[in-house]
């Protein structure tokens, strides 16, 4: 008992030389953050058109902006081509999108295409389609509505010959409006069902991707947020000399929108600081650096960037901006015009300590 006693005593006097009030906060430094508003330098958006092979979704349909176009094509190994009850393409409906009900019309495309390359002007990364748009025959094989949860197109021998022979079928939107269906990527692909005498065969998808194109681009100094088409929302914050040296404790970066448009309820938004200068959509990018969930119908949007800061004030020189983006780009169709100049970085930080 008296080793017990002894022990506390230590403990409680011997180790606690100073009492926890202010003296000993000013001996280990000031938690109190300050705050400042650092200074917006420039807010621009950059844009690409992208290739959207790699998306969970396939997009068909249009409106006054938008159009885009599903490409299909599958792995058929049996050659025969007749004797089958029914021939039918069937592609699901993806239900986290907005859906229209519309009509759309089957091509033949005549010129193959790689699914991680094609965008709506080029085939693969080096060839440019034809005609923008994919390259297909004038006249359509079949006609389809899109009304359920899945749609299903007819065909017969005939057209599942020409499909056989064929670099793959292009489905083209023909009313205003849009649906969205599951990629391969998705795990509920489109499929090809050949029936004979009650035998099923299941042909899978060998490749598919959706191409898109905008009719107006944003200009260049406007202030945009886009996937589909990605519009990415560069900005760049003036450092503050008043930060050397200290921690940053928080860091809010906020903007405001003007306008919205998308396909589905709710979007995330993401942050990746720039590596290096800016140069262009693709100069090289650091790690995400915040990403957050928001009603696309929100007019304020607020993203903690905290480790950015605290970068920038251990190094300075490392300051080259960041692009803010919808996250991912190449899911859906959503854009956002932001008001240009009300991006705003709060930033909270404490002083080192005082020299004992």
């Amino acid at each position: 008992m008296k080793r017990l006693i002894l022990f506390l005593f230590v403990v409680f006097f011997g180790c606690n030389k100073l009492p926890l009030g202010e003296e000993e906060l000013n001996e280990r430094g000031n938690f109190e953050p300050n705050t400042i508003d650092l200074e917006l330098y420039t807010s621009f958006t950059d844009s690409k058109i992208i290739p959207l092979g790699t998306s969970q979704s396939l997009i068909l349909g249009k409106n006054e902006k938008y159009q885009a176009r599903i490409i299909l094509n599958f792995n058929f190994s049996d050659t025969s081509s007749q004797g089958y009850d029914q021939i039918k393409l069937i592609i699901f409906k993806n239900k986290s999108f907005n859906n229209d009900t519309l009509r759309f019309s089957t091509h033949i495309l005549t010129n193959e295409f790689s699914e991680i390359e094609a965008t709506w002007y080029k085939r693969n990364e080096n060839d440019l389609w034809t005609n923008p748009g994919g390259d297909f025959e004038t006249d359509s094989l079949r006609w389809g509505e899109i009304k359920a949860d899945s749609c299903v197109v007819w065909f017969n021998y005939i057209d599942l010959n020409k499909i056989r022979n064929s670099k793959g079928i292009i489905l083209i939107p023909q009313d205003t409006g849009f649906c969205s269906f599951y990629a391969r990527e998705s795990g509920k692909p489109p499929l090809f069902y050949l029936v004979k005498n009650g035998a099923v065969t299941s042909i899978p998808i060998k490749a598919d991707c959706h191409i898109l194109k905008i009719d107006t681009l944003p200009h260049y100094w406007e202030n945009w947020l886009g996937s589909g088409v990605a519009f990415r929302n560069y900005v760049k914050f003036v450092y503050d000399t008043l930060l050397n040296d200290t921690r940053a404790i928080y860091g809010a970066i906020t903007f405001k929108a003007k306008n919205h448009y998308g396909l589905r309820d709710s979007i995330e938004i993401g942050i990746k600081p720039l590596t290096k200068p800016y140069s262009g959509f693709d100069t090289e990018l650091g790690p995400q650096i915040a990403l957050k969930k928001f009603s696309l119908a929100d007019t304020m949007f607020t993203l903690d960037i905290v480790q950015y800061v605290q970068k920038i004030i251990e190094y300075p020189d490392s300051n080259f901006g960041m692009f803010i983006y919808i996250s991912p780009e190449n899911y859906g169709i959503a854009n956002i015009e932001l008001v240009s100049g009300s991006h705003k970085l709060n930033v909270g930080y404490i002083e080192p300590p005082e020299q004992r």
